[in-house]
């Protein structure tokens, strides 16, 4: 599964996205683009005539649909909303803060969280499929318990974009388990559970390095064998320190395709920052709406 297997499954499905506060030029043209190829209906909540502005400038002749309201809680509560009662499969988040918009998600009572953690996956093109990498941009310095959900959002998203059994490299900087290094001890921790089937249909191991987790050399030659190394669909990072250096080391330095989203809710969550390229947003719909589905 990579990008071009992802353009032949979303052909011909036009799929109903919420985007939270759409009033900048370059969250306007990927709606845009993204409806122009066909994939998407935009349903755009805001405030009106900031949307009518930002169409203007990088869109003209662009007509959404748009759900007014008056306020960043507002807007973050309708499109949350959309989702909820099945109007939109995807949401994209615009210039709403994103702790407003996470507030209205994570709401006990009127929002659309799933697990009990919501987790930032980056997906990437390597060697001709996609790789995930997890958790880059949500929880600082997760617990075990945080890392077993992220774990679990992980292979539900690979599953949902056609990995039946992907299999999962629990980082750290060694391959053997170190008491001073906590990340060790949970990577052991989470392999285990994956061997007793804790995660559902996947293969874990950990701790890896990372040469180990992608490169069979590598792994051979500290005389690691088994059906992960070397062929990692899934990287768990330790903090998001490491994750969000890494995704940003795949993106910037070796220009592998990637988009990312948001999961844990009950649908796809596009999270998307001022400095990715129209290419990074443009993939990240494709993905959510892939993993919508």
């Amino acid at each position: 599964m990579n990008f071009a297997w992802l353009d032949t499954h979303l052909e011909a499905r036009r799929i109903p996205l919420a985007v939270c506060m759409p009033e900048e030029a370059e969250i306007v043209s990927a709606a845009k683009e993204a409806s122009e190829l066909g994939y998407v209906d935009c349903l755009f909540v805001g405030n009106r005539e900031k949307m009518q502005a930002a169409i203007a400038l990088a869109a003209p002749g662009f007509a959404p649909e748009m759900i007014e309201t008056s306020s960043d809680e507002e807007a973050a509560a309708a499109s949350v909303r959309l989702v909820r009662e099945g109007r939109a499969k995807a949401l994209m988040k615009g210039v709403i803060p994103t702790p407003t918009l996470l507030k209205a998600i994570l709401n006990n009572e009127t929002g659309i969280k799933k697990s009990s953690v919501l987790s930032h996956v980056l997906i990437f093109e390597y060697q001709g499929r996609f790789r995930f990498l997890t958790d880059g941009g949500m929880i600082p310095h997760p617990t075990l318990a945080e890392k077993q959900e992220i774990l679990a959002n992980a292979v539900f998203l690979a599953q949902r974009l056609g990995f039946e059994k992907p299999r999962v490299a629990v980082l750290a900087a060694i391959e053997t388990v170190n008491p001073k290094m906590a990340c060790t001890s949970d990577a052991a921790i989470l392999s285990k559970m994956g061997e007793r089937k804790q995660f559902g249909s996947c293969i874990v191991d950990g701790p890896l390095a990372l040469d180990n987790a992608i490169s069979l050399e590598a792994a051979h030659h500290k005389g690691l064998f088994n059906e992960v190394v070397g062929e990692a669909e899934i990287l768990i990072c330790p903090d998001i320190d490491c994750g969000n250096i890494l995704g940003k080391s795949i993106i910037y330095f070796s220009k592998c395709p990637a988009g990312g989203m948001i999961v844990g809710a009950q649908a796809p969550v596009i999270l998307l920052s001022r400095s990715d390229t129209k290419e990074v947003r443009i993939n990240s719909i494709k993905l959510a709406l892939a993993a919508g589905c």
